[in-house]
């Protein structure tokens, strides 16, 4: 199979390498079974809620989405995806959703039509984008005048109707979400080295090598994470690390040790550590428990976190982000996690300045996306008031995996109080604590 498409690609289009062009022709490859075909496959485990099934996959996506990134866009603004069934159900107006796997399609209504028919139900998607790339000339079928969309775009339904025949049409523009749900490098950029090789080249948080010193060491540190016990935990509460000591977290604590639980509380993380932290999160298959209690991470901080939870590649249950200085910014980057991570379990939100706008954010995601989270910790967020009460009664009424909410020491009054304890005690095994 291999062997096949690098035959077919000796002297590639678009000042691509042979390899880059075999990723895209590897992909388009079409078996008897559709099943079987390397695009479903991929597709299918990219879907997949269990990230680890990912892992075997990176190389290739790496190699994939970096040859994509270096093809031009497509020229054609409207482009066109056929779905052999009706989804309009599933597709109202003004409904906002991502499409988490690589899409294709064509800038040709008449390869559409054949493909489609012209009988029995059928959903043509209008397609409004800037991202897509034109494969064409790197695909085994190059007639097709295929269009490929990059994994995790966010879309929004601009109009649906029936044209008659069973065939809908749904037209769908991009949109961008409040955070990068995956970053596409650039065709001037180059594979910056990672930290200790961890972090793939295609996420967003990239540390420029010229913000550390290159000789920089902490031998208290790296003795301390030695004398810890593989796969355990790793205490390093109140030490006074700094962004720098990061690079020896990362390598010694979640690479070399695989711990599972990293205490970092105390200490003076700013959002450039966080980043380093977040990068090893990615695709990182032990750490389950991540404590950074009283640290400067603010929202700059947090947002690269929530970028690499929003991919769904690491085991995190718990992620405790007390004191760290979030606003309702940092907020809604969480809240947009919650819609789509599938692991965490436990969050801690608590010392913060959150204010009811923020609340509302979290509520909505936990009350219609979240499925997961069994755990909030809202305390003394002194910006929380009266207003923030309605957002989550709601969100109690509708949630049904949440069994412990702490919202202690808000600016709650005691009528507020009794409207969620009488919502909560609906709750059967509910814990709320005021």
């Amino acid at each position: 199979m291999v062997w096949t498409v690098k035959q077919n690609c000796q002297h590639p289009h678009d000042h691509l390498s042979s390899d880059k062009s075999a990723s895209i022709m590897l992909y388009t490859l079409e078996w008897t079974s559709q099943e079987s075909s390397f695009y479903f496959i991929l597709n299918k485990t990219l879907r997949s809620q269990d990230r680890k099934e990912l892992l075997p996959w990176f190389l290739y996506r790496r190699l994939f989405i970096f040859a994509l990134s270096k093809l031009p866009s497509t020229k054609h603004r409207i482009i066109y995806r056929g779905i052999k069934m009706n989804l309009s159900d599933e597709y109202q107006k003004d409904k906002i959703f991502v499409w988490w796997t690589f899409s294709s399609s064509t800038s040709s209504m008449e390869v559409l039509e054949r493909f489609l028919g012209q009988n029995g139900s059928r959903t043509i998607f209008n397609i409004e984008c800037d991202s897509a790339k034109d494969i064409s000339r790197h695909s085994m079928y190059q007639n097709e005048n295929e269009i490929l969309m990059y994994p995790a775009r966010q879309f929004q339904v601009v109009s649906s109707f029936n044209s008659g025949n069973q065939l809908k049409i749904i037209h769908i523009k991009e949109i961008q979400p409040p955070f990068p749900l995956i970053h596409i490098p650039s065709t001037s950029s180059t594979i910056i080295n990672p930290i200790e090789n961890i972090q793939p080249s295609f996420l967003r948080i990239q540390i420029s090598s010229s913000s550390f010193t290159n000789n920089y060491q902490n031998k208290k540190l790296q003795d301390l994470i030695e004398q810890c016990q593989s796969q355990s935990e790793v205490n390093l509460m109140a030490l006074n690390l700094n962004d720098e000591d990061m690079k020896i977290v990362v390598k010694e604590a979640i690479i070399n040790k695989q711990c599972k639980e990293l205490y970092l509380q105390y200490n003076k993380i700013t959002s450039v550590g966080a980043s380093i932290i977040a990068n090893a999160l990615n695709n990182n298959a032990t750490l389950e428990d991540l404590y950074l209690t009283d640290n400067r991470l603010c929202d700059k901080g947090v947002r690269s976190l929530m970028t690499i939870l929003s991919l769904n590649s690491s085991t995190l249950l718990l992620l405790d982000l007390q004191d760290t200085s979030i606003t309702d910014e940092g907020a809604t980057y969480v809240a947009e996690i919650l819609k789509t991570n599938t692991r965490l379990c436990r969050l801690l939100l608590g010392d913060n300045e959150i204010s009811d706008r923020g609340v509302e954010r979290l509520s909505e995601a936990l009350s219609y996306h979240n499925n997961t989270l069994i755990s909030l910790n809202l305390t003394n967020n002194k910006l929380i008031s009266e207003l923030g009460i309605e957002s989550l009664v709601k969100m109690l009424k509708h949630n049904q995996t949440l069994i412990y909410l702490y919202i202690e020491e808000c600016d709650l009054s005691e009528k507020g109080k009794d409207k969620l304890r009488q919502t909560a005690r609906i709750k059967k095994g509910f814990k709320l604590e005021m």
